[in-house]
């Protein structure tokens, strides 16, 4: 299922604004903390872009594509994310938006000094991300097993949340209940599949990440400690 948030031709009935403010607030309030629904829509109403809320990937949780031809910006979601890694997640590619509309706007200045593109999580997003989130960062929004663990994760917020193994875990909480465990939890040897494809069986730790052997292809990965899998 895919749900579009945004339209080219919004109805003449209502301002623009005010139609765009409610289909955030239809789209995405189910999806988030109703603490944090009316912010987003500000958010959002003062920088519109095409949001689509998309079926789970594996790859990733959230995605952000700036304009190209002739096609406007646009971020996709996840729909199978808790109510609290989904609005994590739509800041994250939030922040991504404001630093290139800034990155634009900057270009369009007159300097003898060429601009260069910012890092994809950079300084610039890092900046843009924390201060996007700030009116976030409070237990009307956050529970209390999740607040100490996302302050700390913005001191030098990482390119995925679920990268920082603490964060990942304290939203795993708020997951609806399903067949995977951490493959942390699991023993060495034991075997699993990742993604319901490919077979592996768990080695050795390496920093955050454990050696794991495809038992389809005998390749070596390593997979992070927070991983989803199923025992097999």
């Amino acid at each position: 299922m895919q749900l579009s948030l945004f339209h080219s031709k919004p109805p003449v009935a209502k301002p623009v604004a005010a139609n765009l403010a409610d289909k955030v607030r239809t789209v995405l309030g189910p999806r988030l903390p109703s603490a944090a629904v009316e912010d987003i829509v500000e958010q959002i109403k003062g920088n519109p872009i095409s949001l689509k809320v998309v079926q789970q990937r594996t790859s990733k949780a959230g995605d952000f594509r700036a304009a190209h031809n002739n096609e406007p910006s646009r971020i996709t979601v996840n729909g199978n994310l808790n109510q609290y890694a989904f609005l994590i997640t739509l800041v994250h590619e939030l922040a991504h938006h404001h630093v290139n509309l800034d990155y634009n706007r900057a270009l369009q200045k007159f300097s003898l000094r060429r601009k260069t593109r910012p890092m994809p999580h950079g300084k610039e997003w890092k900046e843009k991300f924390r201060k996007l989130m700030e009116p976030y960062l409070n237990h009307e929004v956050f529970p209390t097993d999740i607040l100490p663990v996302l302050l700390q994760y913005f001191v030098n917020p990482k390119a995925s949340s679920s990268a920082d193994h603490q964060l990942s875990k304290a939203l795993k909480k708020y997951d609806p209940p399903d067949s995977t465990i951490r493959l942390e939890v699991l023993p060495y040897d034991a075997v699993f599949t990742l993604h319901e494809r490919k077979t592996f069986q768990k080695k050795e730790k390496v920093r955050t990440r454990y050696r794991c052997i495809c038992l389809n292809t005998n390749r070596v990965y390593l997979v992070s400690a927070g991983a989803p899998v199923v025992p097999v």
